[in-house]
């Protein structure tokens, strides 16, 4: 039994009325919000809420028919992006990776060498996609589901350099305790996320590991908010000259293309997608 402040949904012999309706609506909406990648099904709505499952369903095909809500094909339902566009909610990160693998794709190709997306997670950042290249030496430091303090590696320091101003201070100085296993100094990030935001991209030659290098960029909403970052890894031979001049070229171009599919709806990214 979920209880709210003038309503309370029961399932079985309630009597429906507008404020009801809307009431269970909004928290038919919330629990699926709030409910893990890839979504909830059906069956899992009507137990969490003890709905009768012909209630559950009508309300769910309203919500998708509103455009609220969307039924991927292993039939979980989750918040569509342009709804969470409409409440200015930033984009899931299923819907990011969407948008980006292709992207990302075309960036390695361009490379040949081993590329990354990842999103800010509290005092972290998560790689949530990456792509191999096709060079005979990747440096494959970074698995999909890894984390790393702010600051620590390319993409990260993306995530960090272009966080808000009131709170890049804080995040930078909340990594101290957090950095004895890896080679960078809280300092030293500092002085990197100054030097990052002067180049407009992030080039980190030897600073996770010797030998290797990074580059990142950040991705950004409409409304200008820091979503995610791009960012490729190689041997730093590979990141020197002109093919540094050639990664910040690609990681630009992939950047601007990741941007401009962030302000279509959804819809038409599909399309393009496909």
């Amino acid at each position: 039994m979920i209880e709210m402040e003038d309503d309370k949904l029961t399932s079985r012999g309630a009597e429906a009325g507008p404020l009801h309706s809307v009431g269970r609506a909004i928290t038919v909406l919330r629990l699926i919000g709030s409910a893990p990648e890839p979504g909830l099904r059906s069956r899992d709505i009507s137990e969490a809420l003890d709905l009768h499952k012909t209630t559950t369903s009508r309300m769910l095909s309203t919500l998708c028919s509103l455009g609220a809500i969307s039924r991927d094909r292993s039939m979980c339902y989750r918040v569509s992006d342009d709804f969470r566009a409409s409440l200015g909610v930033p984009p899931s990160t299923r819907y990011l990776q969407q948008i980006v693998r292709p992207v990302l794709g075309v960036l390695t190709e361009k490379l040949e060498d081993v590329s990354f997306m990842s999103v800010p997670n509290g005092l972290d950042s998560l790689c949530v996609e990456r792509n191999i290249g096709t060079y005979p030496v990747q440096a494959l430091s970074l698995n999909v589901g890894g984390r790393r303090p702010l600051g620590v590696g390319a993409g990260s320091m993306a995530l960090l350099a272009w966080s808000s101003d009131e709170e890049r201070p804080r995040l930078i100085e909340l990594q101290r305790d957090r950095l004895s296993l890896y080679r960078p100094t809280v300092e030293e990030i500092a002085t990197e996320v100054e030097r990052s935001r002067e180049l407009g991209f992030t080039d980190l030659p030897g600073f996770v590991a010797k030998g290797m290098s990074g580059m990142g960029i950040a991705i950004r909403n409409p409304a200008g908010e820091v979503l995610a970052s791009l960012s490729v890894a190689a041997i730093s031979d590979r990141l020197s000259g002109e093919r540094r001049d050639l990664a910040i070229k690609a990681l630009r171009s992939a950047r601007d293309e990741v941007e401009k599919r962030l302000r279509l709806p959804a819809a038409q990214v599909a399309d393009a997608i496909a």
